[in-house]
């Protein structure tokens, strides 16, 4: 029977570990520090005991949370390693070499925008946009109303689109 459960937790985590990595990626923004502490948080449910874990509703939302948790205490104790942007562009297919530096650009200043967002509208957009997570799994997972969520999502979407377009009006 104990084997059984560890499989199935292997199980679980391997199905999350992606996401955990996402959101501490977008915490701590370098790649080496995210990994440190997707393994933490992984490494902190496998020594949990077996009948806490399984008393979860929502063992995704718990890990995720705590993931949050970890890097906002990592943070507070020092300052994150900020490695360069390149790490966060996506690379996009395109037929001319203009048209995909112009689409890494444009990447690049809309992370560094969002880089830039106070912690909670950061965290609320990677949850919402990479994730895909819904209005009210983000509000479980930052303890606030949904209708705030929304209300948060939507000024960060304005925000972002401001601050991107004045970079491409008058160029920085």
């Amino acid at each position: 029977m104990q084997l059984t459960a560890e499989k199935q937790f292997i199980d679980q985590i391997q199905s999350m570990r992606d996401r955990i990595f996402r959101v501490t990626k977008r915490i701590l923004i370098s790649k080496e520090e995210a990994e440190d502490a997707t393994q933490e948080v992984i490494i902190k449910l496998w020594n949990m005991d077996q009948e806490k874990r399984s008393s979860f509703k929502n063992i995704e939302a718990y890990s995720i949370t705590m993931a949050k948790n970890y890097c906002l205490d990592r943070l507070k104790s020092k300052q994150a390693q900020v490695l360069t942007l390149n790490e966060q562009l996506s690379t996009r297919q395109s037929n001319s070499l203009i048209k995909q530096i112009q689409a890494s650009d444009e990447m690049s200043w809309v992370a560094k925008i969002i880089d830039a967002l106070p912690e909670k509208e950061r965290l609320i957009i990677q949850l919402r946009e990479i994730e895909q997570y819904d209005f009210d799994q983000i509000a479980s997972l930052l303890e606030i109303p949904e209708g705030t969520v929304r209300v948060y999502l939507s000024r960060t979407r304005k925000k972002i689109k401001k601050q991107f377009l004045e970079i491409q009006e008058h160029g920085i």
